[in-house]
């Protein structure tokens, strides 16, 4: 008799928990990305003339890449900085996964092209159930952007002839474009930021947007400094904070409800290489520096619609 209670209890109970599993119904949510140089939202490239370096020599020229394309190592949302935090709700569009097929469409980015990808992305929560999280409502307080580079193809003015330009080192590559006949360079970020960084052996590429109401390098020293809302990385290296993002509240959808995260990472590339005339000052030598223009991180915007 004990018996037959005890299996009528457990069958009772795991009765309620299938009932109780089953009241919970989810829609569907879609995530689109749109890489994009579009200057709308940024007043850097107005203002070329009245922001330039001093260390270098005279200024010479500004350019604007013709292609300006990137690998991703991080991009992702989250409500809580604290990222080993239980309660934090995390959207991982690239998850380090370099060498898997699935990821190859989010860790590449063509700016220029304009280009919009549909992801497949990773949810990490405590409370994340097929495809959306269990919490009805979550703000996405912080955006984090790690790229591995930038990659860009510029015209050498004319009237550089054939030099080969010093800054940018071993890493360009020199072609000729056939159709014009004109000389380009292609070529990552670093010629572009080491100059301006010269002093620092760590470089500023980590953009975490967010819960800020400035852009700036926090960290400049390269001190060691623990994980913090502002370096929540943690480490030696300078990141950059941003408040180039308006943090959003996702109502996650309700059964045959479908939504689409759609995401605009844009990166205003128009007079983005500026050339100085370097240690002779004296302009279109193969002494002439070419740097990404002062503040360049203040190009990089996001913004998250729900659609």
């Amino acid at each position: 008799m004990k018996d037959l209670i005890k299996t009528a209890t457990c069958l009772i109970l795991l009765a309620i928990l299938l009932q109780n599993c089953g009241k919970f119904r989810a829609g569907k949510i879609d995530y689109k990305v749109k890489y994009t140089t579009d200057k709308s939202s940024s007043k850097s490239s107005k203002t070329v003339l009245s922001n330039m370096y001093t260390q270098f020599g005279a200024y010479v020229t500004s350019l604007t890449p013709e292609t300006f394309t990137s690998k991703i190592n991080i991009m992702m949302y989250l409500d809580n900085w604290e990222q080993s935090d239980n309660s934090t709700h995390m959207i991982s569009y690239v998850d380090g996964h370099d060498n898997d097929p699935k990821y190859e469409i989010a860790i590449y980015a063509d700016f220029s092209g304009n280009q919009e990808v549909s992801i497949d992305p990773i949810l990490y929560s405590t409370d994340k159930w097929n495809g959306i999280f269990k919490q009805k409502e979550i703000t996405f307080n912080y955006f984090y952007f790690v790229p591995y580079y930038f990659m860009q193809d510029f015209e050498i003015p004319a009237q550089y002839g054939e030099k080969s330009l010093s800054n940018l080192g071993g890493d360009a590559t020199y072609y000729t474009d056939a159709p014009t006949g004109k000389r380009k360079c292609k070529v990552n970020h670093n010629s572009f930021v080491k100059p301006i960084y010269m002093e620092s052996s760590h470089i500023p590429f980590s953009f975490v947007f967010g819960n800020t109401d400035s852009t700036y390098i926090f960290n400049k020293e390269c001190v060691d400094v623990p994980k913090t809302e502002n370096n929540p990385f943690g480490g030696n290296s300078p990141i950059i904070r941003s408040n180039k993002y308006t943090p959003i509240t996702v109502t996650m959808p309700a059964e045959g409800e479908s939504i689409i995260m759609y995401s605009t990472v844009s990166f205003d590339t128009e007079n983005l290489i500026q050339v100085y005339a370097g240690i002779d000052n004296m302009p279109y030598t193969s002494d002439d520096i070419f740097v990404y223009a002062p503040n360049y991180w203040e190009r990089l915007n996001i913004k998250l619609e729900i659609k």
